[in-house]
C-alpha cells in the first residue's frame, strides 16, 4: 500500500511505533540526521554502522558481522541510497535476511527520483521511503510518501517541530500529479548540469556515476576552502552528510573531510554550474601544488 504524508520522516516514525520493537535498527554513519532524531522521538533504538568505498552504502560485511554476533538480536535495518542512487538494494538485503530472516528493512529512498508507481522497489523491503521536501530530487517543499508491505498505522498530533503528524494538507491525486511533472523538469535539469560538470571537472575528483542523481559530488582537498570560494563568487554548493560520530566511523567521516556537492537543480542553471565548474579547477590545481 502507499502512505502519504507531510514529510517522509512523520512515516518513519509511524512505522516505527507501529511495530515498537525493543531491539535496535542498523543504519548508516552518514545518513541524515534527521532520521536517527525521528527513531529517538519514536523511542526506537539503533546503531550506527560505517559505510564503505565506492558506493558509500551500509557496509555490508560490518553489518553481517553485527547479525552473526548477536543471533536474532536486531528489529531491523535501514539502508539509505546515498546522493540518490539507484543501485540494486535486493542482493544486500538478501544477504541480511538469510542471517536473520525476521528483519524488518527500511528502503530510504528520499533522495531518489520519486517513484509513485512502485515500479523499481525492491521486492525484499518492507518499507520504501520517498520525499519530496525542499532541495529533495522533486522539490514541492515539503511531503513524503513510502511504499508499505507491512502493518501501518498513524499516530496524530505534533512529536517535535519538525515531525508534523497531521494529515497533508493536497490530496493524493494532486500531490502525485505535481510529484510527477517535477519530476520530469527535474530529470532534464540535471542531466543538462551534470553533462557539463562531467565534461569540465577533473575525474579523479568525481565521485562514480550512480551517485550523481541528487547532486554532482566530488571529493576534493580543502573542500571547505572550496565551498567559501564558491560562495564569494555568488554561488553556492554544499557539503552533505557528515559521519554521526566523526573519526569514529572512518570511510563516513573521511568521505566528510573532502566532500563538495554541486548543485544540479531548479536553484542553478548552466551559466552558473560552469562558472561553479571554473572555480573547482582552479582549487583543485592550487592544491595540487601545495
Amino acid at each position: 500500500m502507499i502512505v502519504y504524508a507531510r514529510r517522509a520522516s512523520a512515516i518513519l516514525y509511524n512505522l516505527l511505533r507501529t511495530r515498537g520493537d525493543a531491539r535496535p535498527y542498523l543504519m548508516p554513519a552518514n545518513v541524515c540526521p534527521i532520521v536517527p532524531e525521528t527513531f529517538a522521538a519514536a523511542g526506537q533504538a539503533f546503531e550506527i554502522v560505517d559505510v564503505a568505498e565506492p558506493w558509500l552504502e551500509l557496509d555490508t560485511g560490518a553489518c553481517a558481522a553485527r547479525l552473526r554476533e548477536s543471533a536474532g538480536g536486531y528489529a531491523g535495518v535501514l539502508f539509505v541510497h546515498p546522493y540518490g542512487s539507484t543501485r540494486e538494494a535486493t542482493p544486500f538485503f538478501e544477504e541480511l535476511r538469510a542471517l536473520q530472516p525476521d528483519l524488518f528493512l527500511i528502503d530510504d529512498k528520499c533522495l531518489c527520483r520519486p517513484d509513485c508507481d512502485g515500479a523499481a522497489l525492491s521486492p525484499l523491503a518492507d518499507a520504501t521511503l520517498f520525499s519530496t521536501g525542499r532541495a529533495k530530487y522533486a522539490d514541492l517543499g515539503g511531503g513524503g510518501f513510502a511504499h508499505v508491505a507491512a502493518e501501518y498505522r498513524e499516530f496524530g498530533g505534533t512529536v517535535r517541530e519538525w515531525l508534523d503528524l497531521h494529515p497533508p494538507e493536497v490530496p493524493w491525486d494532486e500531490y502525485r500529479r505535481r510529484t510527477e511533472a517535477e519530476s520530469a523538469e527535474a530529470d532534464a535539469q540535471k542531466q543538462a548540469l551534470n553533462a557539463i560538470y562531467a565534461e569540465l571537472l577533473p575525474r579523479a575528483i568525481q565521485l562514480p556515476p550512480e551517485l550523481h542523481r541528487w547532486r554532482f559530488n566530488i571529493r576534493v582537498r580543502e573542500s571547505e576552502r572550496l565551498v567559501a570560494a564558491i560562495f564569494e563568487a555568488g554561488l553556492f554548493a554544499s557539503r552533505h552528510y557528515p559521519s554521526l560520530r566523526g573519526a569514529e566511523f572512518p570511510v563516513a567521516h573521511g568521505v566528510q573531510r573532502g566532500i563538495v556537492n554541486l548543485f544540479n537543480d531548479r536553484y542553478f542553471d548552466e551559466r552558473r554550474a560552469r562558472l561553479a565548474a571554473e572555480i573547482v579547477v582552479r582549487h583543485v590545481d592550487a592544491t595540487a601544488a601545495r
